[in-house]
């Protein structure tokens, strides 16, 4: 568990590297776009930095993997998280448009996971996010929010657009946060020592197994994990 003074280090660390590409042209910021790590299998990926970007995260954050991840390799993982944060804040159409370029690149495993760090920071970076999905429909997307409010929000817009098919919206589950789902989201729990299992799938721990077998996170499925 990460203490106060674990988080004002990486507080410092991240604003400390922000302030740095803050001065650069956006142009002049390469983005990271992963292609995939041990636990997401050949994913593409985009993500953003913890606690930053993320709604709902005064009880996690003490958990966090991507916070460990940061304070163990800063210099790699909140450098990468950090560009993709500067690029953002300076031209969000920027921002999406190298993520579109990146996927008309891949020729094979069409799968992208929105954030294995960050979140959604707003119902107009959710939108673009949607808009992606449509605009590709040969890809597989899914994203983990405790943004409800901005996705809840943008579910009851007038007109009642709907989310494309292949976009899965998995709400993230924490102990004592509220989880408002009455769009009946996919629901992503993780069950702490003590706790009964819930219903659902159980996380195999990579994606690309889910991917093979048609289950999971990447259908909407309610999906648990224990506390690790």
């Amino acid at each position: 568990m990460f203490s106060n003074e674990s988080l004002t280090k990486l507080a410092k660390l991240m604003n400390s590297k922000k302030a740095d590409l803050l001065g650069k042209d956006v142009k002049e910021i390469k983005m990271c776009i992963s292609s995939g790590n041990k636990k997401i299998g050949k994913t593409l990926n985009v993500s953003l930095p913890p606690i930053m970007t993320c709604a709902n995260c005064k009880e996690c954050k003490h958990l966090c993997y991507d916070v460990k991840a940061c304070l163990q390799y800063p210099g790699t993982v909140i450098d990468a998280r950090m560009r993709n944060y500067v690029i953002l804040m300076k031209d969000r159409n920027e921002y999406f448009e190298r993520i579109q370029k990146k996927l008309n690149k891949r020729r094979t495993h069409k799968y992208f996971r929105w954030h294995v760090a960050g979140d959604i920071i707003d119902i107009d970076y959710f939108d673009r996010m949607v808009k992606i999905a449509k605009n590709n429909p040969q890809f597989k997307f899914w994203t983990y929010t405790k943004n409800y409010k901005v996705v809840n929000e943008w579910m009851s817009k007038p007109g009642g657009e709907k989310l494309p098919d292949n976009f899965s919206v998995m709400f993230s589950e924490w102990r004592s946060v509220e989880m408002i789902n009455p769009y009946g989201f996919g629901e992503f729990r993780v069950v702490f020592k003590g706790e009964e299992k819930p219903n659902g799938f159980y996380c195999p721990g990579n994606c690309d197994e889910c991917i093979k077998n048609e289950r999971g996170c990447i259908t909407n499925e309610t999906v648990y994990c224990n506390e690790h």
